[in-house]
């Protein structure tokens, strides 16, 4: 699936070149400030191991795969799953040590891997991969969390697949029983809704609907804990559109996703976009998108408690050009200065 989230005017040289300025000023700021906490998100499009991509492609299904089935669509019509090569996944390890080392990245929410065996081969040094979640699917959802970083494993958000077919959410605390604290979701929303008003007699949206309330119970109750949190991922939403329109009085019933999720109810329940105001940046040079649908929303309570936050998206690199690389990039949030 193509990922709206970039913008062709931009050059592929430009956006690269403006994702390096901001990763240098980040990181320039977070060794001034001291604590902080850096979150980011990526979906690495049918990430499996080479044998599993071999194993599974000779005996792939016709129609999308259940949850409960560890199978590869061929669906007449539309583009398989990618069969990399050696040479792709270093390419894909590239961007992960730019996360590591120029971000430094705390933890990554991961969308579209296949566990975290299929995760080492883009994660190869200096990281945890855990906290995946329990389903067949080669789509999963998980996180890779910067090795030496106190975190816990809390289970799926089993709910969020509503049909058997859609995915659960994973999530995880970072920095357990310290003052740090923080929980965090990583997800991946039914695609196909990309616009508009949640209520349409359209399979996609009707379901990404019935998503939209299990998400609002996991924030507000975060909130009624008076935890830090943020969800992370790949929303197959423009948020930025979303965030305009109410959501409508009844929560089981919401006409939108983002307000349905930060509506002050109970107080507290509200949530900051990591690309809010942001400008667009291609993935690459085909990338002709130009909205954001990966994104973090970090509750305000830890927004607020930020000297400096700063959102990044990072392109692959020029030389990775023509690589079976991801239909999307990574996303990255910077919160410096944290206070206590």
């Amino acid at each position: 699936m193509s990922c709206p989230t970039g913008r062709h005017a931009l050059s592929v040289m430009a956006a690269f070149a403006s994702a390096l300025s901001l990763l240098s000023a980040c990181s320039q700021t977070s060794a001034a400030q001291g604590d902080g906490l850096r979150l980011a998100t990526w979906n690495l499009e049918w990430l499996l191991t080479p044998a599993d991509r071999a194993e599974l492609g000779s005996r792939c299904v016709r129609q999308q795969p259940r949850s409960d089935e560890h199978a590869l669509p061929c669906t007449p019509g539309k583009a398989q799953p990618p069969t990399r090569t050696s040479a792709d996944f270093d390419a894909l390890a590239r961007t992960a040590e730019q996360l590591r080392d120029a971000l430094k990245a705390d933890v990554v929410a991961l969308q579209e891997v296949d566990g975290a065996g299929a995760a080492r081969q883009v994660f190869r040094q200096g990281w945890k991969l855990d906290c995946f979640v329990n389903r067949a699917h080669p789509q999963k959802v998980g996180f890779a969390i910067r090795e030496g970083t106190p975190y816990r494993c809390n289970g799926d958000l089993g709910a969020l697949d509503i049909d058997g077919s859609t995915r659960a959410g994973a999530d995880m605390t970072l920095y357990p029983g310290t003052p740090r604290e923080v929980r965090l979701l990583s997800v991946h929303l039914k695609s196909g809704c990309f616009n508009g008003k949640l209520d349409r007699q359209f399979g996609p949206c009707q379901k990404l609907r019935q998503q939209v309330p299990v998400l609002e119970a996991w924030v507000d109750a975060r909130v009624r804990e008076g935890k830090a949190f943020a969800i992370l991922g790949d929303f197959n939403r423009h948020l930025d559109k979303d965030a305009h329109y109410p959501a409508g009085p009844d929560e089981s019933q919401p006409l939108n996703l983002f307000n349905a999720l930060s509506d002050n109810e109970p107080t507290g329940a509200v949530l900051v976009r990591a690309t809010e105001g942001a400008s667009s940046m291609p993935c690459s040079q085909d990338d002709r998108h130009t909205r954001y649908i990966d994104d973090i929303l970090v509750s305000e309570s830890l927004a607020a408690r930020a000297a400096q936050k700063q959102f990044t998206r990072v392109p692959f690199a020029a030389e990775d050009q023509g690589r079976l690389l991801s239909d999307h990039c990574p996303v990255v949030y910077s919160l410096t200065g944290l206070g206590r």
